[in-house]
């Protein structure tokens, strides 16, 4: 089967109440956790990768894992590079077979950012991929960062990018105890000036006190973080929000499942076990977030 893009699966779910979730596939086996929770739920596939994770185990291997599970469940599977660091970056991915990249100009002028990836998407689209484009301007205060109607509808002319990514009440590095809230009425501007323009929320994390609890209970250190309300993020996906991610809560539960399974049974060293536990935990928590959060169990691409 092959690696597919995004373009369909936020075709299929722009203006409607559910979302696709992007899923960091740090290891084999969380990406594999990723591919068979979401076909338990009938669910689409999109497996992420950051520049952590390219630099832990390549871009050539990352892309025949994700296909070889493609082909072993008979299933499309997306793949996507998420903040890219450089336009180099994305190229390469490009021609080891990621479908979607995403180039992070935080750090960049607002000219800077347009420039490189325009640069991005001319070459994504030469070579069937596409490109999630992001753009904000820094704030004062806890939230850093936002992004404008006006500047994302400028930047999504200038640039050609088929996703946006937006911040509106998210951010990475907020500070962890500011009451965070989701915008969502700056969303739906956004998305009224842009609506064929499928929109993606980074940063936006729920975490239960259980989870936490779980997690510190085997030396996680983990504070409790005041988190968005699951109501405000639901809310936003009928105002284009097509895809969100989700990274800090699956690493968190991967090396917590390791932990239990270590301290439980402190004799095994048999590797295959307790990354074997840690895979099937996330598959479990994954398949709950399909049906939960995002909502879209059940609306798997049909070939």
């Amino acid at each position: 089967m092959p690696i597919v893009t995004t373009r369909e699966l936020y075709d299929m779910c722009l203006n409607q109440p559910w979302a696709v979730g992007g899923f960091i596939g740090y290891n084999m086996e969380i990406m594999e956790a990723t591919v068979t929770a979401a076909l338990d739920v009938e669910a689409p596939i999109l497996v992420q990768a950051s520049c952590r994770v390219m630099d832990y185990a390549g871009a050539d291997v990352l892309t025949a894992i994700a296909k070889a599970y493609a082909d072993r469940y008979r299933t499309d599977v997306a793949l996507h590079l998420d903040h890219g660091d450089t336009v180099d970056r994305c190229k390469m991915c490009i021609d080891n077979g990621f479908s979607s990249v995403m180039l992070d100009c935080a750090g960049d002028t607002y000219d800077e950012n347009v420039k490189k990836t325009r640069e991005v998407v001319q070459y994504s689209h030469t070579r069937g991929a596409v490109v999630e484009g992001e753009i904000f301007h820094p704030i004062d205060g806890p939230e850093c960062f936002a992004t404008s109607t006006e500047e994302a509808v400028r930047y999504v002319e200038q640039t050609g990018c088929d996703s946006l990514s937006i911040c509106c009440g998210n951010a990475h590095d907020m500070d962890p105890h500011y009451p965070k809230r989701l915008r969502v009425r700056d969303i739906r501007r956004i998305h009224e000036a842009l609506p064929h323009m499928p929109l993606v929320l980074h940063a936006t994390s729920i975490f239960p006190d259980e989870f936490i609890n779980r997690a510190n209970a085997v030396g996680a250190c983990r504070e409790k973080t005041c988190n968005f309300t699951l109501e405000d993020l639901q809310a936003s996906f009928q105002y284009g929000v097509c895809k969100v991610n989700s990274a800090l809560d699956i690493k968190l539960l991967y090396t917590t499942a390791i932990r239990e399974y270590m301290l439980s049974r402190p004799a095994d060293i048999d590797p295959r076990l307790y990354l074997g536990h840690a895979r099937e935990e996330i598959r479990r928590y994954i398949s709950q977030k399909h049906e939960q959060i995002f909502r879209d169990s059940g609306k798997l691409p049909r070939n």
